[in-house]
């Protein structure tokens, strides 16, 4: 089931409107936290339209209040539109992902399908569903937000913002006298930011041109040379951080995390990251930012029983297609090279058989300089025996064939005395 773009409705699931989407995100600012990664990647579709989504709601939303969009990442193994998706689902309502797992339009179960980054408990729900499916191979992230849930009641956490935005401050980088600068990414750090991204095999190199296009992006520059750097997803989250190893231990990392944060709530987001749990520097650091730990997320690959073998099976079936191509192609090369051989041998015997006919005039010598009196063979009296031409054993004529016998078997002896009598 390959659709070729976005579909207007599948078994359970609706796409919704542009018009629509205030409404969506609405419903996810009631969820808050636990819908905080879909809440953000609504957000900034809504704000920046960085990548193309398309969001679907259950057909009886809100009453049934499962979301989805599509694709769920940027890049992913077969390019198919449909077969990475995220998903939210308040999680004392998870008894309705039984219409995810339902859903045979929009979702082809047969195949791999990838997800990036849900809620533990949607994913636990969901994979419990699936495990007479496939096999599920998952990554594990914590969710850390710049804003307390708890304390703040304004609804957008501005409020929390607001009252430490002092903290957001650049600090001063240990930079041992060298010109340090925190400053805005351009395209031309795009290509090497997106190779020594740890997921690259799921976001693409066009989306990190995009997101330092449009949204915050910044690095840190020692003398005028990218040492570090952070970019804010089309997710919401503050990502792909990374400082080259020369510049580690100056305080850049968390120099450039302040920074971003305090850029990120200006635009009206939520600042937050995903940290692997055995990850307890970057912990560290971002605790002593005042980002505090929200819940977990996963992100994960679903195989279904049997996928290897046939896709084994396929690759198979593709080489010996291809082998058998270029067979063919072979084949029709040496009848064409054939062709073409056949082809110069029968314009060299017309040649030859087409040659002009010199008539010496009366009293001429073959010593003599005047023109001689040219006939071409098909101005010639033709003879009775010409109509032979049209046959022969070689398929060229007979005339053809009686030229390609043995010259000494169509000149005898007496003729060969005439001749050397003649020449002399």
């Amino acid at each position: 089931m390959d659709l070729p773009g976005p579909v207007e409705s599948g078994r359970n699931f609706r796409l919704l409107s542009e018009e629509e989407l205030p409404q969506l995100l609405d419903f996810l600012n009631g969820y808050l936290p636990e819908s905080l990664k879909f809440h953000q990647t609504v957000l900034t579709y809504m704000k920046n339209k960085v990548w193309e989504f398309n969001f679907y709601v259950a057909n009886d939303w809100p009453e049934v209040p499962v979301c989805l969009h599509f694709p769920g990442m940027t890049l992913s193994p077969h390019g198919l539109l449909y077969e990475s998706f995220g998903v939210y689902c308040p999680t004392d309502k998870l008894e309705h992902l039984t219409l995810l797992r339902e859903e045979d339009i929009l979702i082809d179960w047969s195949r791999p399908l990838y997800i990036n980054f849900i809620h533990c408990d949607i994913a636990d729900e969901l994979f419990r569903l699936y495990n007479d499916v496939g096999a599920i191979d998952r990554v594990l992230g914590d969710v850390w937000a710049y804003r307390n849930f708890e304390e703040d009641d304004s609804g957008d956490g501005s409020s929390f913002v607001a009252a430490q935005e002092d903290s957001l401050e650049p600090q001063p980088g240990k930079g041992d006298g060298d010109d340090v600068q925190v400053l805005p990414l351009n395209a031309e750090h795009a290509e090497g930011i997106h190779e020594l991204y740890p997921a690259n095999d799921m976001e693409c190199h066009e989306l990190f041109l995009r997101l330092i296009r449009i949204l915050p992006a910044g690095g840190v520059f020692v003398n005028n040379i990218l040492a570090a750097w952070m970019i804010q997803s089309y997710y919401g989250a503050m990502f792909s951080m990374q400082t080259k190893p020369e510049f580690r231990r100056k305080g850049y990392g968390t120099r450039l995390a302040r920074f971003l944060t305090k850029v990120v709530s200006e635009r009206g987001y939520i600042p937050f990251v995903v940290i692997r749990p055995e990850n307890e520097a970057s912990q560290s650091l971002y605790k002593k930012l005042g980002f505090h730990k929200l819940y977990q997320t996963v992100r994960a690959t679903m195989i279904p029983y049997g996928w290897e073998e046939e896709e084994e099976e396929e690759e198979e079936e593709n080489k010996l297609e291809q082998v058998q191509k270029e067979t063919d192609c072979e084949k029709f090369e040496n009848i064409v090279r054939k062709l073409r051989l056949e082809e110069r041998v029968l314009d060299a015997l017309v040649t030859d058989n087409d040659e002009q006919t010199v008539v010496p005039t009366a009293g001429q010598t073959d010593d003599d300089d005047n023109d001689p009196t040219i006939l071409e063979t098909s101005d010639s009296p033709k003879g009775e025996d010409d109509d032979e031409i049209l046959d022969g054993e070689n398929g060229y004529g007979k005339c053809h064939d009686d030229a390609l016998e043995p010259i000494e078997e169509n000149i005898d002896q007496e003729d060969v005395e005439k001749v050397d009598c003649d020449s002399g």
